[in-house]
């Protein structure tokens, strides 16, 4: 997947608020229900042309794109079920 794939992808997802994290407000697409194949290529995606971010004290993978941070839980691929997004404050990649 390339960038031009990787935002056609989450342009197309449903994104649910994740109300239990208001403190740290965000959306998640769930893998149920999307191509499998399509969720794992933007997975790998994240992963591969991301950069770490710290979180409290762990460290995941993001990617920023078109105003969102996007990134995973950095379960295995066949564990992981959703990805996340938030809007980015200020300046965006």
């Amino acid at each position: 997947m390339d960038y031009e794939g990787f935002i056609k992808f989450v342009n197309s997802k449903k994104w649910i608020f994740a109300k239990t994290m208001p403190r740290n407000p965000h959306e998640y697409a769930l893998r149920k229900g999307v191509d499998d194949k399509e969720f794992v290529e933007a997975v790998i995606f994240i992963r591969q042309n991301g950069y770490q971010d710290r979180f409290y004290r762990k460290f995941y993978t993001c990617f920023n794109a078109e105003g969102y941070k996007y990134w995973t839980m950095g379960d295995p691929l066949d564990q992981t079920i959703l990805i996340n997004r938030a809007k980015l404050k200020g300046k965006t990649v």
